[in-house]
């Protein structure tokens, strides 16, 4: 801190300035709950975040600023290219962390504001992104998917339907439920994870963090290559927190989540401006990259 108290550098966060963005927001809840994730949650988790200072929000508007720590980071990470297993391995330490302090609390169940996967809102919101999302999609990326994969919309708003009720019956924990490169700060060494952007907080297993990290992070030889060794590290690290839990049940739903994160690539299509080049390369990474995923781990129908 400088002489007078102040942090040396902040970071101020906004909403987005698109009224479909901020519709979504206010249905969702969205920029509400990682305010209240900060001030109510993550003050007490032993976990690498930014420092919360202030915030400001408006629940008419779903309008919002929060002013937080600055963090030196590499700025050569990019989701895009993926992150190698080094840096993904830092994220999961910071990643079991969160999950063994939360694990099986009570407390969780005084927030009504946490969404499971199961939710109601998060069921519509994300079935109806996949319903309305995968049109708009494949006409974005007319090269990138076979006739048989672009078949797959006709069934995938049930399926996902299907597997956010499955996780739903096992939330066990607080999860990020966007856990990706680019909601990571890596520090210049690569050795620690800082995770931001909680605006997707909730409860759930852990399976869905993991999922969306390795399959969204990685590039697929790297997932290939990686995976097995990469969850086995999570375990042993929650195993070490003192959460006495087998592999399978740290696991459970793991492919199933797979379906959640091809849903975020036709959720792109929706909140965000699909003319802007980031979002066409994003939305074509993710949805290869679990569509990949959703192969390997039997998802395909």
């Amino acid at each position: 801190a400088t002489p007078n108290g102040h942090p040396p550098r902040v970071v101020v966060k906004m909403a987005a300035d698109r009224e479909q963005s901020l519709a979504t927001a206010r249905r969702a809840r969205t920029n509400e709950r990682e305010l209240r994730c900060y001030d109510e949650l993550l003050a007490v988790t032993p976990v690498r975040a930014p420092q919360f200072y202030a915030a400001w929000y408006d629940p008419e508007t779903a309008r919002y600023l929060m002013v937080q720590e600055a963090i030196e980071a590499d700025t050569t990470v990019d989701q895009l290219v993926g992150i190698g297993p080094e840096r993904v391995h830092a994220t999961l330490i910071e990643v079991a962390k969160l999950h063994a302090h939360w694990w099986d609390s009570p407390v969780l169940t005084t927030h009504e504001w946490l969404l499971r996967p199961d939710s109601p809102g998060r069921m519509q919101n994300l079935t109806g992104f996949a319903a309305n999302g995968w049109a708009a999609m494949c006409a974005l990326l007319p090269d990138e998917f076979s006739l048989e994969e672009q078949a797959l919309g006709r069934e995938f708003p049930a399926r996902l339907g299907a597997a956010l009720t499955l996780l739903g019956s096992q939330a066990r924990t607080l999860i990020h439920s966007d856990l990706r490169a680019d909601n990571v700060l890596f520090s210049l060494d690569g050795k620690s994870a800082t995770i931001i952007d909680w605006q997707g907080v909730g409860v759930g297993p852990p399976a869905l963090d993991l999922a969306y990290l390795l399959s969204q992070s990685l590039t697929v030889a790297d997932r290939r290559a990686h995976e097995d060794e990469l969850l086995r590290a999570y375990w042993h690290e929650m195993r070490g927190l003192g959460v006495d839990v087998s592999f399978d049940k740290a696991l459970f739903g793991y492919g199933e989540s797979m379906l959640y994160c091809l849903s975020i690539a036709c959720a792109l299509q929706i909140v965000s401006d699909p003319n802007e080049p980031r979002v066409r390369d994003l939305t074509r990474v993710i949805a290869r990259r679990s569509l990949e995923a959703m192969r390997d781990h039997g998802q395909m129908w």
